[in-house]
């Protein structure tokens, strides 16, 4: 009877996790733009194992799936990486998160994928948005990329090559266009308000500083752009009448640089810690 009431115990916990995931995982339609710009890394790969257990403090069953990587399109991963991914099943108690992805044993995948909270694992950006099955056409012996069932990815990337059979399309073609999107870099839009929290400072002499903050929120200005939470933020403080004046000059996306204007009137003290919004001019 113990053992029942344990185990039921942990199944009532389990679902009261996936549900409160579910809740606080809000699903945002992503362009293959923005899918690109979010990912610290792309990888074409196959699944090569896959374990479900309890995390360090017993509070929650993960799923870790590793990944033979064949081809990096952003980024430098390891020859294999780990996803982590919230719910699995271990023993008779399982957890099951809406909107995340299930992988096949040895599937091939394209993946856009960002660090995880924990160790040196990565997550799927977007949840089941960030993965594109890989098969082999048994017609054309051609490579080809399954697309999701979003029907705004869909209208995107139909000019990349013939949907044939429809909701696919040419492996190297999906690649080129990926590939093009890494290249040109990002633009951030004049007027953006970003939300950012300086992290630390480095001293450049007299009244000169070296100023490092993170964003607080994730942000989609546009669909073509993602600016996530805890993007880099740069710029060079000046002390002077008592006011440290913080001209921006870098905003860093998933390792992606570019240039900004934006300025912070701050008082004198300590900046580390403090939280301000910046407009980019």
């Amino acid at each position: 009877m113990k053992l029942r009431l344990a185990t039921l115990v942990r199944v009532l916990a389990a679902a009261s996790l996936a549900a409160s995931v579910a809740r606080a995982s809000t699903l945002v339609s992503m362009s293959l733009e923005q899918l690109t710009e979010a990912s610290s890394d792309i990888v074409q790969g196959r699944v090569a194992g896959q374990t479900d257990r309890w995390n360090d403090a017993h509070t929650q069953i993960v799923t870790l799936t590793s990944i033979k990587v064949e081809q990096a399109y952003k980024g430098n991963p390891t020859s294999t990486v780990v996803i982590e991914q919230m719910g699995g099943t271990v023993g008779n108690v399982s957890a099951f998160v809406p909107g995340d992805m299930t992988f096949n044993p040895q599937g091939e995948y394209v993946l856009f994928l960002e660090p995880a909270a924990t160790g040196s694992y990565y997550r799927l950006v977007g949840m089941t948005q960030g993965a594109y099955r890989v098969y082999r056409d048994a017609v054309t012996n051609q490579d080809r990329v399954i697309l999701p069932s979003f029907s705004h990815l869909q209208a995107e990337l139909q000019s990349l090559g013939p949907s044939d059979p429809p909701g696919t399309l040419p492996l190297g073609g999906f690649h080129n266009y990926v590939a093009r999107i890494v290249e040109q870099g990002i633009h951030v839009p004049h007027g953006l308000e970003l939300s950012v929290a300086i992290i630390s400072t480095e001293p450049r002499g007299t009244g000169r500083m070296r100023v490092y903050g993170r964003t607080t929120t994730a942000l989609f200005p546009s669909k073509s752009l993602v600016i996530p939470a805890g993007t880099e933020v740069e710029g060079e403080a000046v002390l002077l009448s008592a006011m440290w004046t913080i001209h921006w000059d870098e905003l860093s996306v998933r390792g992606v640089h570019a240039a900004i204007s934006a300025t912070n009137d701050e008082a004198e003290g300590t900046l580390r810690g403090r939280s301000l919004v910046l407009q980019v001019r």
